[in-house]
C-alpha cells in the first residue's frame, strides 16, 4: 500500500505544481473568484424572479416592481458576464506577468472587444456577445492583447519620456504604441468579418472553441476525471481546487445558459452546473458529511468522539478539514477507498438522477458551496424539492460507504486508549 500511495504522490504533485505554474489558469480562476458576487447575486435574483412556487409567482404578478427588480438585476449581472471578464482578466493575467502598466492593459482589452463585437453604429451592441456566448471571446481577447502589451514592453517598443513626467503619465504613454496595434487590428479584423458568412470574431470562437469545450467539458468522463482529480489532489494534502481550475469558464458559462432557459422557460440543456456539482461532494472534498454523522452517533472511543462533536458544524458547512487533517484522512491507506469511492458513487447517481429524469436539471443558481445540503439542492435544482432529496439520499450513501471503515478505525483508537 505504501508503494501505491507513493506512485500516487508522484503523479498528483508534478500535476499539481504544472496546473498552478500556468499564469492565464490562475488568472482566470482568480476573475471568476472576484466577479462572484456578481454571480451570486444575479443568479439568485433570477430564482427569485421565476421560482416555480405559486404563492410567491402570485405575489410577483399582483406587484409587477419587484419582479423587474429582480430581472434587471439578472438582466445586469449574468446577462452581461463577459464584460465583467474581460474587465478583470486582463489585469489579473498582466499582473502575474509582472507588467507593471497592469491597469493601462483593462482598457485596450474591453476596446478590442467591443471593436470586434457587431454593433448599430451610435445605437446599441446585441446583448447576446455579452452573456455567456461571449465569454470564451472575453478570455482569449484578455489573452491575447494582454501577451500583446507584454511582447512590446519587453521588446522596449515604447513611448519613452522624459524624466520628471509623473509616473502616471509616462505609463499611459508606455502602452501607446501597443494600444494602437491592439485596437487597429481590433478594428480591422471587425470590419472584415462582418462582410462574410461568419459575421463576427465571437461567432467564431463560440462555434469552434466553446461549443466543443462545452460537449467535452460537460460530458460524464469529464465529470468523473475533475471529481477524481479534486479527491486525489485533497487526499496528498493539496486543495482540490487547483484540479477543478480548468473547469471553471465551462461551469460559469453553463450556469448562465441554464439560467438564460430557465428564465425564458425552456428546457435546461445541461445536466452539469455549479449547483449540481455541490451534490456530489456533500461535506466538503472527500464527501465527509456522512463520515462526520457516523463518527458522532457511532464513535465510542473518545477520540473520534470529540472529533465528530468538534467537526460535526464545519462538516454540515462543507469544511472537510477537521477530518482530514483530524484522523487523519489525508495519506491514511485504509480510509483511501472510502474517501475515494464515495466520490466516484456520488457522481454515478447525481448524473444519472438527473440524466434521466428522477431529478430535475440545476437551474444554474450560484448557491453558495458553504450552504448545508438539502437547503442547497433545494435552492439550486429546477424542481427543489427533488434536488433536497438528492443531496440527502447521497450522504445516506456516504454513511453506508464509511461505515465499516469507521467500525475499523474506532476499534484501532479504542484499543489504543484500553492500553
Amino acid at each position: 500500500m505504501d508503494k501505491f500511495l507513493d506512485k500516487i504522490q508522484k503523479f498528483v504533485v508534478p500535476l499539481s505544481e504544472k496546473i498552478s505554474s500556468i499564469k492565464f489558469l490562475r488568472a482566470l480562476a482568480e476573475t471568476m473568484m472576484v466577479i462572484m458576487p456578481v454571480t451570486v447575486v444575479g443568479s439568485f435574483a433570477c430564482l427569485f424572479a421565476f421560482i416555480d412556487f405559486v404563492p410567491w409567482q402570485n405575489f410577483l404578478t399582483a406587484n409587477p416592481t419587484v419582479k423587474m427588480i429582480f430581472m434587471n438585476t439578472q438582466s445586469w449581472t449574468l446577462s452581461i458576464i463577459a464584460l465583467y471578464v474581460i474587465l478583470i482578466l486582463p489585469y489579473r493575467y498582466a499582473e502575474h506577468l509582472e507588467i507593471k502598466e497592469k491597469i493601462n492593459v483593462v482598457p485596450l482589452a474591453v476596446a478590442s472587444f467591443l471593436l470586434l463585437t457587431p454593433t448599430e453604429l451610435y445605437t446599441s451592441i446585441p446583448s447576446e456577445w455579452l452573456g455567456h456566448q461571449g465569454m470564451f471571446s472575453a478570455m482569449i481577447i484578455g489573452y491575447i492583447v494582454t501577451r500583446t502589451c507584454k511582447f512590446f514592453l519587453d521588446k522596449k517598443i515604447t513611448i519613452k519620456m522624459p524624466a520628471g513626467v509623473p509616473k502616471f503619465v509616462e505609463n499611459t504613454f508606455t502602452v501607446l504604441i501597443p494600444g494602437a496595434v491592439v485596437i487597429l487590428v481590433s478594428a480591422v479584423v471587425g470590419q472584415l468579418l462582418s462582410k462574410t458568412a461568419i459575421g463576427n470574431f465571437h461567432n467564431i470562437i463560440y462555434t469552434v472553441v466553446q461549443l466543443p469545450l462545452k460537449g467535452v467539458g460537460l460530458s460524464f468522463p469529464s465529470l468523473l476525471l475533475e471529481e477524481i482529480l479534486m479527491t486525489l489532489f485533497m487526499f496528498c494534502g493539496i486543495h482540490g481546487t487547483v484540479a477543478g481550475t480548468y473547469m471553471t469558464p465551462i461551469l460559469t458559462a453553463a450556469n448562465v445558459e441554464n439560467l438564460a432557459a430557465f428564465t425564458a422557460g425552456e428546457p435546461l440543456p445541461n445536466i452539469i452546473t455549479t449547483g449540481f456539482q455541490h451534490s456530489i461532494q456533500a461535506g466538503g472534498i472527500g464527501a465527509t458529511l456522512g463520515l462526520a454523522i457516523l463518527l458522532v452517533v457511532f464513535a465510542k472511543s473518545e477520540r473520534f468522539k470529540k472529533l465528530g462533536g468538534l467537526a460535526i458544524v464545519p462538516q454540515i458547512f462543507n469544511i472537510g478539514e477537521p477530518l482530514l487533517f483530524g484522523i487523519p484522512i489525508m495519506l491514511n491507506p485504509i480510509l483511501f477507498i472510502p474517501y475515494m469511492g464515495g466520490v466516484i458513487v456520488n457522481t454515478f447517481i447525481a448524473y444519472y438522477s438527473v440524466y434521466f429524469g428522477i431529478v430535475g436539471r440545476f437551474t444554474g443558481v450560484d448557491v453558495s458551496w458553504t450552504l448545508p445540503m438539502g437547503l442547497n439542492g433545494f435552492l439550486a435544482c429546477s424542481k427543489p424539492i427533488q434536488g433536497m432529496l438528492l443531496q440527502l439520499v447521497l450522504v445516506v450513501v456516504d454513511m453506508l460507504i464509511w461505515y465499516p471503515f469507521v467500525k475499523i478505525i474506532d476499534k484501532q483508537a479504542l484499543a489504543e486508549e484500553k492500553k
